[in-house]
């Protein structure tokens, strides 16, 4: 019997997730908010029908998970398998409900928020690793409940932790800490994939951003110059640790700090990164998938690292990881459904990029004279490359691919 799995947010992530878990023998189908996301016209599905759309679950939480629980009770799947924050938040809160007809490869709501929260996952960090592993960092109008609380719901209660400096307001903030030194970063507690983050070069500038955000729930933090790095794990029963994987950011866009557009592999099998965050995972029975992100600085010889965030997702640069042999939605789904698990044939020659951001991203850079001979260089590298936005067998899809980043970025380039 071939197990069936439905992707949830289909664009250009999706869309790669899906056609990774049909190179392994899956059927696919794909679901979205809006009716022109490339997955759902995806040569890889092969019945359509079963594709939904569903109401967007960040305006519509409830009619979201209404939607997917009709859908998976009509059809019948082995897995749902969320690629995004929102659709992945809203269904662990309801995990019990969706298990009834298929299979929910992520922890509950609560151990989740243990590390897509920014703040209590550097509670969690503080308690667990190196403190020198984080950027200084105040938390600002929290109102949420204590991590304790999130540790006890999460059946934790005995793991260690470090509480973050807090303060009721920004106010409250600047005159507590006078030395605060400018840049600082600016973001919600649960921001992803760059949205909800300011870069501020004043307290004029920080009031504006925390006034944007609301007062509420946000994280000021140091800001860390550096090459973005990560490593990325899947994580299930037996084996304890199914596989890793490291990569390095290229570019940007936007290019003053957003999602990957290029990026390259990073050997990170013997780094003591790896064997720390293993560990912190081991001690937390982690299952399912996570992405640790971290900024690479150089201090004299040697190099550093300073924790970012942490994705308990599918990350943006997972086709990366998935062109160089580790297929990380099969081996999940895989370990979930207790089927048989390959042996993972992982290597790390091949570099990835998504061909529309990054030329916007490549054409910014030239203009402010960044880096130009090293990113014409990488740019012209055609090497060994795998485009996460183009694919000549499924050309239907990357049709709506193209259409709606040139839609999108048509504004963003002239504004940038």
């Amino acid at each position: 019997m071939t197990a069936r799995v439905l992707v949830l947010n289909c664009f250009v992530k999706g869309w790669n997730v899906l056609k990774w878990l049909a190179a392994d023998g899956f059927e696919v189908n794909a679901a979205h908010h809006t009716p022109d996301a490339p997955g759902l016209f995806s040569t890889y599905v092969r019945d359509k029908s079963k594709n939904l759309f569903y109401p967007n679950p960040k305006t519509d939480e409830s009619g979201f998970v209404a939607a997917v629980l009709e859908h998976i009770a009509k059809h019948q799947f082995d897995i749902v398998l969320p690629v995004n924050a929102a659709e992945m938040m809203a269904l662990a809160s309801h995990k019990s409900e969706i298990e009834k007809y298929a299979r929910f490869p992520f922890e509950p709501y609560s151990k989740l928020l243990l590390l897509h929260d920014k703040k209590y996952f550097f509670e969690l960090v503080g308690g667990s690793l190196n403190e020198a592993l984080l950027p200084h960092s105040w938390s600002v109008g929290d109102q949420t409940a204590p991590v304790t609380t999130v540790l006890e719901k999460a059946g934790l209660s005995g793991v260690p932790y470090r509480l973050m400096d807090s303060y009721p307001s920004v106010d409250n903030l600047i005159d507590a800490q006078p030395g605060l030194v400018f840049p600082l970063m600016v973001k919600t507690r649960r921001a992803t994939s760059a949205v909800g983050i300011y870069r501020v070069g004043s307290i004029d500038e920080l009031r504006r951003a925390c006034r944007e955000l609301g007062d509420i729930d946000i994280i000021v933090q140091e800001n860390i110059a550096g090459r973005g790095v990560g490593i990325s794990y899947v994580r299930w029963d037996e084996p304890e640790l199914l596989e890793f994987f490291g990569h390095k950011r290229v570019r940007e866009f936007p290019i003053s700090g957003g999602a990957s557009t290029s990026r390259e592999p990073w050997r990170c099998e013997d780094h003591p990164l790896a064997a720390s965050l293993s560990d912190l995972l081991s001690r937390i029975n982690w299952h399912g998938v996570v992405m640790f992100e971290f900024k690479e600085t150089l201090s004299g010889k040697e190099l550093s690292y300073k924790f970012l965030e942490a994705n308990p997702r599918f990350w943006g640069s997972v086709p990366l990881a998935m062109a160089n042999g580790v297929n990380f939605p099969a081996l999940l789904c895989r370990a979930a459904l207790g089927l048989d698990i390959p042996p993972v044939k992982k290597h790390n020659d091949v570099r990835a990029r998504i061909l529309f951001s990054d030329t916007l991203s490549l054409l910014l850079n030239l203009l402010k004279g960044r880096r130009i001979i090293y990113n014409l260089a990488d740019y012209f590298n055609f090497r060994r490359l795998y485009l996460d936005d183009l694919d000549w067998k499924d050309m239907p899809a990357t049709r709506k691919i193209f259409r709606r980043m040139l839609a999108e970025f048509r504004g963003r380039f002239f504004k940038s």
